[in-house]
C-alpha cells in the first residue's frame, strides 16, 4: 500500500543566499569615558599656563566641528603621541643619531636583556646583644665579714652598683657577591649579535643572607619590542613625524576604523606589554630574588626598596601631550609652514599648510610644538630630582637612579599608549553619539530587519512574502503550518521568496517495507537573503505545527 501527501507549499529546497554584513557601531565597552574627560580636563590647566593668553582649548565634543575635522585631530595627536614616544626612547639612549643609524629596509627591535651572578664569599659570625642582663649582688653579714651571693634574672636592663653581665645572641651571616647587569640595545633583522647598546649599568654589590642556599645566577628572558611602526613614521631626513590617515583608501571607514590608526593602536599596546614585562620581569626578580632576601643584622634605614622604585611615578608630575582638543573660534594665525616654535624635542611636528575650513577649530602645529615642549620639561625636571635624591649608578645600590628612571619612564610610556588608545576610542565615540543624536535613537539589528522589509516590499517584484505556509490536501481545511522563525524571542518569520519548480518524477520515500510514501504536490523554491548588522547573529529554527487532532510528515534531507 501507499500513503500520498498533497502539499501545495511544500519547501523541498531551502536556498541560504551569501550574507551582506553591516558596519559595527557599538564602541568598545572597556573605553570609561568619564574617567579619560576628567584626565584631559585635569590637564587643561597646563594646556591654557602653555598657550596665549585668552585661549581656551576645550574637549573635542564640546566644539561645533566638521566631520572632516575629526580626521584632523587623530592625525595631530597621533603625531603627537609619535614625538612623546620619541621623547622618552630618546632617555632611553635612542637619540637621533642611533635613530639615524638603523636600518630601515630590515625589521627594528628595541631588547631589554638583564642578568644577575652570584658568588659566595664567606661566613661571618655576628654577636647581637639582647634586651636581656644578668645581675650580681654582693652584700655582707655578720661580724665576720662572711660573703653571702646571690643570682637574680632580670628581664630588662637595670642599673645598678653591682657587677652586671649581658646576654649576647651569636648570628652567622652569608655574604654574597652579586653582579647585576641590565641593558637597553637596538638591532634590525635577525643580527642580534650586531645589537648596539644605547643605555646599560653593570654593578657590583654585597648581599648578606642568614642561609647558605637559595641564591642562584639568572638569566633573564629577553623583552623586546619592534619599533619599525614607529621609525616608518619619522621622516629621518627633516627628523619629523608624519602620520596622516589616507582619507582615499576605500578600507577608511571613520577617523577611528582605518589602517593606519589600527597599526598605532597595535604598537600602542605592545609598547604597553613591553613596559610591564620590565616592570613584572626584571623589578619583580629585584625583589623576589635579591631585595628580599637581603637580610643583614645591621640594616641601612636610608636603602630604597621596590615600593619606592615602583612609586616613582607618582612622585612627579609629567605632562602628557596627547590630547583631544579643539577651539571654538580656533586661533586667529594659522600655520604658514614653520610654527616658530624651537622644539626641544628631536623629532617635529611636521608643518601643514591646509588652511580650509574644515581644520580652523584644529590647534595649530606651534601649539602642539609647544605642549610638547612642556612635555619635555616636565621630564627633565623629574629627572633632575631623581639624580639628586636617588644613589648614583657607581654607589654599588641594587636601586639607584638609573633604575629610578627605567621605572618611570616605562610608567609613563605606559600611561601615554593607553592615553592614546583612550583618545581614539573618545573620538569614535563622540562621533557614535552624533549619530544617534541625529538619527534620534540607536539602531539595532531589529531596526535593520525591519528598513530591509520596507524596502524590499517597494524594489523587488514580486515583493518577498513571510515563510509561513498551511499544509492542507486539496479542498480541505489546513491540517498544520510550516514556518522558519527567528529564535532572539519574538518568533518572526523571515521573509522569502519563491517559484514553482517543475518536478519530473516523483519524490518516493520508503517509510517501510510494506509503506512507501510518495509525494505528489506541488515543488518551489524559496530564497532568503540574510542581512547581519554589525557582529549580531540571528538564528532560526524550522518550526512545524500540527492543529488539534491532526497529522501531517515532515521529511527534511
Amino acid at each position: 500500500s501507499s500513503s500520498r501527501l498533497h502539499s501545495p507549499h511544500r519547501p523541498n529546497l531551502l536556498l541560504l543566499l551569501p550574507a551582506y554584513h553591516y558596519p559595527k557601531m557599538s564602541l568598545s565597552s572597556s573605553f570609561e569615558l568619564l574617567s579619560f574627560q576628567r584626565k584631559v580636563k585635569d590637564a587643561l590647566q597646563t594646556v591654557e599656563r602653555t598657550l596665549e593668553l585668552e585661549r581656551k582649548p576645550q574637549l573635542a565634543a564640546d566644539v561645533d566641528h566638521t566631520y572632516g575635522a575629526k580626521y584632523g585631530l587623530v592625525n595631530l595627536t597621533s603625531n603627537a603621541a609619535i614625538i612623546a614616544y620619541v621623547n622618552c626612547f630618546e632617555k632611553l639612549g635612542l637619540d637621533a643619531a642611533v635613530l639615524k643609524s638603523i636600518d630601515k629596509t630590515k625589521p627594528a627591535t628595541l631588547r631589554f636583556d638583564s642578568s644577575t651572578a652570584c658568588k659566595f664569599l664567606q661566613e661571618v659570625k655576628v654577636d647581637v646583644p639582647m634586651e636581656r642582663s644578668y645581675e650580681e649582688k654582693e652584700e655582707t653579714t655578720g661580724s665576720d665579714a662572711s660573703k653571702k651571693t646571690t643570682k637574680t634574672r632580670v628581664m630588662k636592663l637595670l642599673r645598678s652598683s653591682t657587677k652586671s653581665m649581658k646576654a649576647v645572641n651569636h648570628v652567622k651571616e652569608f655574604h654574597w657577591e652579586v653582579e647585576v647587569n641590565w641593558s637597553i640595545s637596538v638591532y634590525s633583522g635577525t643580527s642580534v649579535e650586531e645589537k648596539k647598546v644605547v643605555k646599560s649599568r653593570t654593578y657590583t654589590t654585597t648581599l648578606i643572607t642568614q642561609s647558605k642556599g637559595g641564591m642562584v645566577s639568572t638569566n633573564l628572558p629577553p623583552i623586546e619590542l619592534s619599533i619599525s611602526w614607529l621609525l616608518q613614521q619619522i621622516d629621518m631626513v627633516e627628523l619629523t613625524s608624519q602620520f596622516k590617515v589616507d582619507t582615499e583608501d576605500g578600507d577608511t571607514k571613520t577617523p577611528r576604523r582605518n589602517e593606519a590608526v589600527q597599526k598605532a593602536l597595535e604598537f600602542a599596546a605592545q609598547l604597553r606589554q613591553w613596559c610591564q614585562g620590565i616592570e613584572g620581569s626584571f623589578f619583580g626578580h629585584l625583589q623576589q630574588h635579591l631585595l628580599r632576601k637581603h637580610n643583614p643584622i645591621y640594616r641601612n634605614p636610608h636603602t630604597f626598596t621596590i615600593g619606592h622604585l615602583l612609586g616613582v611615578n607618582k612622585q612627579y608630575t609629567i605632562f602628557n601631550p596627547v590630547l583631544p582638543l579643539m577651539e571654538e573660534s580656533g586661533p586667529s594665525d594659522r600655520d604658514d609652514g614653520s610654527n616658530g616654535v624651537e622644539s626641544k624635542s628631536i623629532i617635529e611636528l611636521q608643518c601643514s599648510n591646509d588652511n580650509n575650513d574644515e581644520h580652523k577649530t584644529l590647534l595649530t602645529s606651534k601649539d602642539i610644538s609647544k605642549l610638547l615642549n612642556e612635555h619635555v620639561r616636565t621630564l627633565e625636571g623629574a629627572f633632575s630630582v631623581i639624580e639628586e635624591s636617588w644613589p648614583s649608578d657607581s654607589s654599588g645600590d641594587i636601586l639607584s637612579s638609573s633604575e629610578a628612571v627605567l621605572s618611570l619612564l616605562s610608567n609613563h610610556l605606559r600611561e601615554l599608549s593607553a592615553q592614546y588608545t583612550e583618545t581614539m576610542s573618545y573620538i569614535e565615540s563622540m562621533m557614535e553619539n552624533q549619530l544617534i543624536a541625529a538619527i534620534g535613537k540607536r539602531l539595532t539589528p531589529n531596526d535593520l530587519d525591519k528598513f530591509v522589509k520596507f524596502h524590499n516590499a517597494k524594489l523587488l517584484c514580486p515583493m518577498p512574502q513571510p515563510f509561513c505556509h498551511a499544509i492542507r490536501r486539496p479542498e480541505h481545511y489546513p491540517v498544520g503550518l510550516l514556518s522558519i522563525e527567528t529564535q532572539d524571542g519574538g518568533n518572526e518569520c523571515i521573509h522569502s521568496h519563491s517559484r514553482e519548480v517543475v518536478a519530473t518524477s516523483n519524490l518516493k520515500i520508503p517509510l517501510s517495507a510494506a509503506t512507501v510514501l510518495e509525494l505528489t504536490g506541488l515543488q518551489y523554491l524559496h530564497g532568503y537573503m540574510n542581512h547581519r548588522f554589525g557582529s549580531s547573529h540571528k538564528r532560526h529554527q524550522l518550526v512545524a505545527r500540527a492543529r488539534q487532532f491532526s497529522s501531517f510528515i515532515l521529511v527534511i534531507g
